[in-house]
């Protein structure tokens, strides 16, 4: 598999507002957007790219908004992680 052109495929589905070779130089968004987004072989297709670890990695430093809640939850049990804290206050 060409894993250059797979992954610039997937910057340019997934992050099309931003140029593949900007979203590849730092990939952390584009891993955001699959988790949230993609399709279940994408995911996979990621996960050989640039490994679970940083797919883990995407999630948990993933800032407000970036991923949606239900998404956030399946990720965070799938991977064993527990859930976030919830911002206290009301």
């Amino acid at each position: 598999m060409d894993f250059p052109a797979e992954a610039e495929r997937l910057a340019r589905t997934y992050v099309w507002w931003q140029e593949a070779a900007i979203t590849l130089a730092d990939p952390g968004k584009l891993l955001c957007q699959v988790l949230c987004l993609g399709r279940p072989e994408d995911y996979v297709l990621a996960r050989d790219i640039w490994g679970e670890q940083a797919l883990r990695r995407a999630l948990v430093e993933a800032r407000p908004g970036e991923i949606d809640p239900k998404s956030d939850h399946f990720w965070r049990l799938y991977f064993g992680l527990t859930p976030p804290r919830l911002p206290e206050g009301g």
